[in-house]
């Protein structure tokens, strides 16, 4: 009776051990979410404009780059 008891009480201990160990990786896959959701500065602010800068001259370039065709499409319907 004794063994069936302990193996009924083990039994019980990893059930509830199982949901612990759920419930605590669940947490865990929160806050490492949360991380990734953050947004955290690695750049230097010489890095940020030398991006603004490439950032417009390619829009300068698909400015050039659609005034140029709709010149060449004009043109050619002419």
């Amino acid at each position: 009776m004794e063994n069936e008891d302990l193996g009924i009480c083990l039994d019980e201990c990893l059930k509830i051990l199982d949901d612990n160990v759920n419930i605590l990786s669940n947490i865990e896959y929160e806050l490492n979410q949360q991380k990734e959701d953050e947004l955290v500065p690695e750049m230097q602010l010489t890095d940020l404009i030398d991006m603004s800068h490439d950032v417009a001259d390619s829009s300068r370039l698909k400015k050039a780059e659609f005034s140029f065709m709709q010149r060449y499409f004009e043109k050619s319907n002419s």
